[in-house]
C-alpha cells in the first residue's frame, strides 16, 4: 500500500507529551529525561531514617529523614513550599502531611495516589518498591513526628542553558493571561521564526520559566510553516505536521543532543512552535506568563543531522472490556543508525510499549532498544537509549492496552482514541524516511 506524505502527516499526532506531569494529590481534579531512581536516598540521622553524610542545608521538618529525602527528590519539585506546576498542596513538613483532606488526611491521599494503577501520582518513573516501602512503613506506623535534623538535597529547578554557540529565546509576542473561571488545563501555542544565513545545528535547549504557579510543561516543535507569535489556544495533541525537537517539565533536564549530531536548521527560516500547558488547580485569575524555550545552535556543524522516527502502528482495533496487544514489524532497509532517546506515546488505555531490533531479517536474537513496562498517559516520560539499527534488521514494536470501556477503541488523535508510537531520536538522519510516521504507517502487525 502506498502512502502520500500528506496522508501520513495528517494520519498521526504530532508527538507525545514528553513531560513529567505534576498534579495535586486529589483523587479528582517533565533532556526530556525524567530523573531515575534506584530507591536509595541521601539522608541524615533520624527516627525511621538511615544514616548518611548529606551535604545540603540541615532542616527539621518533623519528618524522618528517609521520608524527608523521598519527598524532596520525588514530590517537592511541584509540591514544594510554594506549590507550582498546578500542584495545590505542600508536601514539605509533618504538618503538611497531617493536614485534613476530605474525611482523612493529605498523607492518605498521597498513599492512595502513589499506589494507584489507573491514576498514579506523577511524575514518572513511579516510586520504586524500596521508596514505597519507606513511605508505607511510616504511614502505617501512624506517621509519627520526628525531631531529626536532616541534610537531604532539595529539588533541582531549571538550569541555565550551557551554550558555546548562538542562543535564541523562543518567547511569545505578548504574555498569556489567565482568565476568570479558566478551565483546569489549557494548551497555548505560539510561533517564532529563526532566520539563518547558513546551515546550523540545534544542539541544546533549556526552559524559560516565567510563572511557575500556572506553567505545567513546555514542548517545542519545528513546523512546515509560520505560526502566529501571539499565544493562542491549541489542541493538546498539537498539529500532525509539527515535529517535536524538545521540551521540559518540572524535574526534567535540559535538552542536550549527543556531540555526534544536531537537529538541522537549514538556510532561511526555520519555523518553531512552542506549546505551553497551563494547569490552574489554584484557580488563579489575571496571572500572566511569558514562558518559552531557549535554543542553542551552532554553525560548527556536527558530523550528523539528527532525526526523529516513530515505530508502531496506525491500524488496530482494541476490543471492549479487554486486554489487547499487537506486535508490528518494520524492515529496516536504510543505512546504519544510532538511537539516542525514546518517547513512548499512547493514550489513556495504554499499558506498555516495547521496541526491539531483530537482526538477520528478523531471525536473530532480539535486542531491546526502548521499553516502558508501565505506561501512564498522565505522566509520559522520555529517556535516553543507546540502541542501533543496521540494514537488514527488523524493528519490532509491541503495544499493549487495557480497554475498560464498552466500545471498540481505534487509532485516532483524540484522547478517547488510541495510539501506538515509540518516538526515537536518531542519527544520521535518513533521507529516504520522508516522514517520521512512515515506519508506523507501513509496518506489518499481528494480534498477540
Amino acid at each position: 500500500m502506498r502512502y502520500s506524505t500528506k496522508r501520513l502527516m495528517m494520519a498521526a499526532c504530532a508527538t507525545a507529551v514528553a513531560a513529567m506531569h505534576c498534579a495535586p494529590p486529589e483523587v479528582s481534579g517533565g533532556d526530556l529525561m525524567s530523573p531515575g531512581s534506584d530507591g536509595t536516598m541521601k539522608s541524615g540521622t533520624g527516627t525511621g531514617g538511615s544514616s548518611g553524610d548529606g551535604t545540603a542545608t540541615p532542616t527539621r521538618t518533623g519528618l524522618p529523614c528517609d521520608v524527608d529525602a523521598l519527598l524532596k527528590t520525588r514530590c517537592q519539585t511541584c509540591h514544594g513550599e510554594s506549590p507550582s506546576a498546578g500542584a495545590s498542596s505542600k508536601l514539605v513538613s509533618w504538618e503538611d502531611l497531617h493536614a485534613p483532606y476530605k474525611d482523612a488526611k493529605i498523607l492518605d491521599a498521597v498513599k492512595a495516589r502513589v499506589h494507584a494503577e489507573t491514576r498514579p501520582m506523577p511524575p514518572n518513573p513511579r516510586l520504586t518498591p524500596p521508596e514505597l516501602a519507606v513511605l508505607d512503613a511510616w504511614i502505617d506506623a501512624g506517621a509519627p513526628k520526628s525531631d531529626a535534623t536532616c541534610t537531604n538535597d532539595g529539588p533541582r529547578g531549571p538550569q541555565p542553558l550551557a551554550c558555546d554557540g548562538i542562543k535564541t529565546a523562543l518567547k511569545p509576542s505578548t504574555p498569556f493571561v489567565m482568565g476568570a473561571n479558566a478551565p483546569l488545563d489549557q494548551y497555548v501555542c505560539f510561533g517564532v521564526d529563526v532566520d539563518r544565513a547558513q546551515k546550523h545545528h540545534l544542539v541544546a535547549g533549556a526552559p524559560i520559566v516565567d510563572n511557575k504557579n500556572i506553567l505545567h510543561h513546555i514542548l517545542v516543535f519545528q513546523s512546515d510553516k509560520a505560526v502566529d507569535p501571539t499565544p493562542k489556544a491549541c489542541d493538546a495533541t498539537a498539529s500532525a505536521a509539527w515535529v517535536m525537537v524538545g521540551g521540559w517539565a518540572p524535574g526534567g533536564s535540559n535538552l542536550e543532543l549527543p556531540p555526534e549530531a544536531g537537529f538541522p536548521e537549514e538556510p532561511g527560516k526555520t519555523h518553531y512552535v512552542v506549546q505551553l500547558h497551563y494547569n490552574n488547580a489554584q484557580n488563579r485569575t489575571g496571572d500572566t506568563d511569558s514562558s518559552g524555550f531557549e535554543l542553542c545552535a551552532t554553525d560548527k556543524l556536527r558530523a550528523n543531522d539528527a532525526g526523529i522516527v516513530a515505530f508502531g502502528s496506525m491500524r488496530f482495533d482494541i476490543p471492549p472490556r479487554a486486554t489487547h496487544s499487537i506486535v508490528c514489524s518494520y524492515p529496516w532497509l536504510h543505512g546504519d543508525v544510532t538511537f539516542t532517546s525514546a518517547q513512548p506515546h499512547m493514550h489513556k488505555h495504554g499499558a506498555s510499549l516495547l521496541t526491539e531490533r531483530v537482526p538477520n531479517a528478523g531471525l536473530g536474537k532480539a535486542e531491546v532498544i526502548a521499553e516502558q513496562k508501565v505506561f501512564d498517559f498522565e505522566s509520559q516520560v522520555g529517556f535516553k537509549v543507546s540502541g542501533k539499527a543496521k540494514r537488514g534488521d527488523v524493528i519490532r514494536t509491541r503495544c499493549a492496552w487495557k480497554n475498560a470501556s464498552d466500545a471498540v477503541v481505534k487509532w485516532g488523535e483524540g484522547t478517547d482514541d488510541e495510539m501506538c508510537f515509540n518516538f526515537l531520536t536518531y542519527y544520521p538522519k535518513v533521507a529516504s524516511l520522508f516522514s517520521w510516521a512512515q515506519p508506523s504507517a507501513v509496518a506489518s502487525c499481528k494480534v498477540e
